[in-house]
């Protein structure tokens, strides 16, 4: 314990003599630790507590009732998912609102209830437009509603008035108006959901605009209600007899054993299977800091190498060499720990409301900094600053006395079996991690990877001295700057590793980033080209008229100044509307068709039976992201332009089938030997409740086909007239498509609305493509993994520049140009950074697509096959982080001084 004291007492003197260098060495450690407390403070943040999120769902509440079923059902605990009790029913949407005499009649004597009215509405735009909005009425001072909302500003509103969020106010305006502009409502207040910051409208009970779908009066789609006595599990089950769903608070807070819940958490889920990525997201980060660290510790324990050889001559053990070395790991990763976490308190501080209305959409929990968890980040950091200092320790516990003590050179050459040895843990992590990706094991993978990097920090001093003999060509600065480099490969190789760990945290997060995307878009089935926009004349409909075509053109027209706007035509019946509907669709044959449609498949093998099937190809297996406005569409060229965005031979290929009087479709199953099957079917006109009357019938016929290979569009058929007056159906307009030049703006829809509105049509689609929903955290993570690369870059570079102050003295004695010392930390920052950072691609994307072939993997029990996260590499991204190593030349160039040193030679 004193040889510790010792120790300690030594490091404190050495940090306080050193400050220049223990700055930079504090400032490796700090800066993956603040990183790492700011990703763990605004995950705790985000990460609502049970109470939290049922404060936010049911207020002051003790439970919400809902119709289920009108037959007994059974429930999750939280009530999100439900069932009917007969096992040969599949659930089903609500079957109808509730009156408050039923609510009361389930609930325990003396409980209220509180109709919950919520929907969305359209309204007058400040700009002139119309948008519809989500609206709800309650009353804000009502206590149970405390959670859900909260009046930040103003009052509660009245008949006639409307408190709105912040959102709302910035696209409504003060004063809104009805889609009529008959009725207008004065904002009287600001309200925030903290569950959803975007637009939302709140109006007085009983004075919400009523739609023809809503609830009648009496009657509401749920209730909130107050109870003596929390609803119990017992209780929810017995509300569940009459058909409702609870949300019960008392369950939510204290849940059931999962063996007294009929539907428990271990039912298959919409999304099927899912792969953690905490583990690996934990394990890389450890294995950072230690190889930022390592560099920190190697040069200190480098530049003290005088002083531990004298501490040796006088008697000094191994053991208490390793110790002072240790003891600066103990001492700095302790201030460098602190830093971090004080630096991270007001990045959180600042950060939160930015996430929260630019990334997350909600509010956070509070500001929960978790002492816990920050002082195991403390812990953790300190832990890993003595990992990283024992390699340096051992290494000075080893040196030569006599060499030291004269200023020679340690070791100048790497050892073949270091050599060896890494490229073994590099092949064996790469294994293992492949291995983890089959068995979808998360610790395997960790272990896989950290064992590969390892691998790869072992074979980095061979690397540097396999570059360095290539410095013979190169002009003065650099060729020095590679000599220096590896004649110290005892800091320069741990300098390298750490700018490499930087780098490959960068990249894996921006290869996942980029395979989420990418997966996104090819699980989208378009319906229209990306920004193009379509009406609906709505034909048949009340609202049509015969000047309804024309005034659809007038308002596209006005929204789109100088646009193509194409007119799409469907096949109607005869005497459309009075005798039913029909329509012309293109069919598989029986042999085309996929085994899995009719008997979707029960095991593994079945499902990887089809997945190697042609047939079964997800892109001609809707997944239910497809809308199509134009089902049975009758056209020409014009048409395909705008539906698919087709051109070129295909296109002309295609309209040549056209006038044939075929048929183009878009699924090569549909072809065959050129000839396409399709389907002409007449239905009777439903009747008033919607249930079709009478017999369809469906007569086959067989046309010329061409399959469309350009463009993006869902799956379709667009036949030629000849082949709709062959199955006796008439043609009518139907709709537009307006050929846009790009995405609009959200207020050119808006008054694109609102004049549709006033021609008694319906909203425009705009097809917007895919929407992005990748995790908030990861972009944060990666957002401070971007700043610890340059970070790192740079301080390691400084370190290795102070370690090469001994060479700038003897250029200066030999009569060096001051500019020479400018040049050669440029040369020696671009060696570091831009080895380490080829390194840490290599590292990155093996590291990244570890990861995605475990998750696609863990994905491959569900039918219809998810898409695969494709292995796809952010050439952008690494083009950026290639420009890190000019970015660190550029630092050092900036920052060095051009005039020499001249330092006091040591008696020898």
């Amino acid at each position: 314990m004193r040889s510790w004291l010792t120790a300690l007492r030594i490091s404190r003197r050495e940090i306080r003599r050193a400050k220049g260098r223990s700055a930079l060495v504090i400032a490796m450690i700090a800066l993956p630790v603040c990183a790492l407390g700011y990703a763990a403070a605004s995950y705790d943040m985000f990460t609502l507590t049970p109470a939290e999120t049922l404060d936010r769902e049911l207020g002051a509440a003790d439970a919400s009732v809902r119709r289920g079923a009108d037959e007994p059902i059974m429930q999750h605990a939280d009530g999100s998912r439900w069932r009917t009790v007969a096992p040969e029913h599949e659930q089903i949407a609500d079957v109808g609102p509730l009156t408050e005499a039923e609510v009361l009649a389930v609930l325990p004597p003396g409980s209220r209830v509180v109709p919950v009215f919520s929907g969305g509405l359209e309204f007058r735009t400040a700009a002139g437009g119309l948008a519809r909005i989500p609206t709800t009425e309650m009353d804000l001072t009502d206590p149970i509603y405390r959670g859900i909302a909260e009046l930040l500003d103003g009052r509660t509103p009245a008949a006639g008035e409307v408190v709105m969020t912040e959102a709302a106010r910035e696209r409504l305006g003060d004063t809104i108006r009805s889609r009529d502009g008959s009725t207008s409502w004065t904002s009287v207040g600001t309200v925030e959901f903290p569950a959803e910051l975007g637009e939302v409208l709140v109006f007085a009970p009983g004075t919400l605009p009523r739609q023809p779908e809503a609830a009648p009066a009496g009657t509401a789609w749920e209730w909130l209600a107050d109870t003596p006595a929390p609803v119990s599990w017992a209780q929810v089950q017995e509300i569940n007899a009459s058909g409702m769903v609870v949300t019960s608070r008392a369950v939510g807070l204290d849940p059931p054993d999962p063996s007294e819940t009929p539907i428990t958490s271990d039912d298959p889920q919409p999304d099927g299977g899912r792969l953690t990525l905490m583990p690996l997201v934990l394990g890389l980060a450890m294995l950072e800091i230690v190889l930022l660290a390592g560099p920190a510790f190697a040069v200190g324990a480098r530049r003290r190498q005088r002083s531990l050889a004298l501490i040796a001559a006088n008697g000094g053990t191994r053991a208490q060499l390793r110790r002072i070395v240790l003891a600066d790991g103990l001492v700095l990763g302790l201030i460098g720990a602190t830093l971090g976490l004080v630096l991270a308190v007001p990045l959180i501080l600042i950060g939160r409301p930015l996430a929260e209305e630019l990334l997350v959409g909600y509010r956070a929990g509070g500001y929960r900094f978790n002492p816990p968890m920050l002082a195991g980040i403390v812990v953790l950091a300190v832990l890993t600053g003595l990992l990283a200092a024992a390699v340096p320790a051992f290494t000075a516990a080893r040196l030569n006395v006599v060499a030291a003590l004269t200023g020679r050179r340690g070791v100048v050459r790497s050892k073949r079996r270091w050599l060896i040895l890494g490229l073994v843990l590099t092949a064996a992590g790469a294994g293992i991690a492949t291995a983890g990706t089959i068995l979808i094991g998360p610790d395997m993978i960790v272990i896989g990877l950290v064992i590969a990097q390892i691998g790869l920090v072992l074979c980095t001093p061979s690397l540097v001295g396999l570059i360095a003999r290539a410095g013979g060509v190169l002009p003065l600065t650099p060729r020095i700057a590679l000599r220096d480099t590896a004649r110290n490969r005892a800091s320069s190789a741990p300098a390298i590793s750490a700018v490499m760990a930087a780098v490959a945290g960068s990249v894996a997060i921006g290869v996942y980033l980029s395979s989420l995307t990418t997966q996104q878009t090819q699980s989208y089935t378009p319906t229209l080209p990306d920004g193009y926009v379509s009406v609906d004349y709505e034909l048949g409909r009340n609202s049509y008229r015969s000047d309804t075509p024309s005034r659809a053109r007038a308002a596209l027209a006005a929204a789109f100044p100088g646009t193509a706007l194409v007119e799409i035509s469907e096949t109607v019946c005869p005497d459309y509307p009075g005798s039913g509907q029909c329509g012309i669709y293109p069919k598989r044959a029986a042999a085309q068709t996929c085994p899995g449609t009719d008997d979707p498949p029960t095991s593994r093998a079945e499902i990887d039976a089809l997945a190697a099937d042609p047939r079964c190809a997800r892109e001609h297996i809707t997944e239910g992201y497809a809308f199509t406005p134009f089902v049975s569409v009758v056209g020409n060229r014009d048409t395909l332009v705008a539906l698919t965005g087709a051109s070129g031979d295909d296109l002309a290929q295609a309209v040549a089938v056209l006038d044939r009087g075929g048929a183009v479709v878009t699924d090569p199953f549909l072809i065959d030997n050129g000839t396409v099957l399709l389907d002409a079917v007449t239905a009777p006109p439903p009747a008033p409740d919607g249930q079709v009357t009478g017999e369809v019938t469906e007569s086959p016929m067989t046309v010329p086909g061409y399959l469309l290979r350009t463009g993006r569009h869902a799956t379709l058929g667009v036949v030629s007239p000849a082949v709709a007056k062959q199955a006796g159906m008439d043609v009518a307009a139907t709709g537009l498509v307006a050929l846009t030049s790009g995405e609009p703006e959200i207020t050119t829809i808006d008054r694109l609305t609102a004049d549709l509105a006033e021609a008694g049509l319906g909203d425009p689609f705009v097809e917007r493509g895919p929407v992005n929903n990748t995790d908030v955290f990861l972009y944060i993570l990666a957002a401070a993994s971007a700043l610890i690369t340059l970070g790192a870059a740079a301080i390691a570079t400084g370190l290795a520049a102070a370690d090469g102050r001994a060479d700038l003295s003897t250029l200066a004695v030999i009569g060096a140009a001051p500019g020479v010392r400018r040049r050669l930390s440029l040369s020696q920052s671009g060696v570091i950074a831009g080895l380490g950072s080829l390194l840490g691609i290599a590292a990155g994307i093996g590291s990244a697509f570890a990861a995605l072939a475990a998750t696609n993997e863990s994905r491959m029990d569900r039918w219809p096959i998810p898409t695969p996260y494709p292995l796809a590499v952010p050439w952008l991204s690494l083009m950026l982080i290639l420009i890190v190593p000019l970015v660190a030349m550029l630092g050092a160039g900036l920052l060095t001084r051009s005039r020499l040193p001249i330092e006091r030679r040591r008696p020898t």
